[in-house]
């Protein structure tokens, strides 16, 4: 064991020693250079990467609060959460090359043309259920007592998920979107 960390330091030394010269500004805010060219940097890549990132938050956190909010909610012995719950389950256990692949099939082969589109699509079938049991997770842990005293005062079902017990999970919430 002191044999393969020994080796994996000295690794990362000749790694440092090396490459620390290449690090500097114009590495992370140069475009890509054409091929067979030298110089250039990442700011394509940091750029597309927030990008697809962004967009896919954009499309995986309403769905998945919505449909959290719905399941722990709403859909306590309905048909379509049962359903939901499902197709959730199978999309958490799911490789995230399959899902990948599967846009891949639906939208890449068929344009023949690569987008940050499908790869933000991809992401967020490998984000919405991550949020959907979360959300619903959290919602659950709220207490009853809270529900049961907006009820008293007259709101109505929608209000008090969105105003009492959304607002009660606020922190679980925020933290898996991010």
């Amino acid at each position: 064991m002191a044999l393969g960390l020994f080796v994996l330091l000295w690794i990362l030394f000749i790694l440092f020693k090396n490459g620390i010269a290449a690090l500097d500004w114009a590495m992370f805010t140069q475009s890509t250079p054409a091929p067979g060219s030298e110089g250039g940097g990442l700011a394509n890549a940091i750029v597309g990467s927030i990008l697809i990132v962004g967009f896919s938050t954009i499309i995986s956190t309403p769905i998945g609060i919505l449909a959290g909010i719905y399941l722990a909610e709403y859909g306590d012995e309905s048909k379509t959460a049962a359903v939901t719950r499902f197709v959730t389950d199978i999309m958490l256990s799911a490789p995230s090359i399959i899902l990948g692949l599967f846009i891949y099939a639906i939208l890449v082969a068929q344009v023949k043309h690569f987008s940050g589109w499908a790869g933000s699509l991809a992401l967020s079938l490998i984000a919405i259920p991550v949020v959907v049991r979360t959300t619903e997770n959290m919602l659950r842990l709220v207490p009853g007592s809270l529900r049961e005293a907006a009820f008293a005062l007259g709101a109505p079902r929608w209000k008090v998920a969105t105003m009492v017990t959304l607002r009660a999970a606020q922190a679980g919430v925020v933290t898996v979107v991010l």
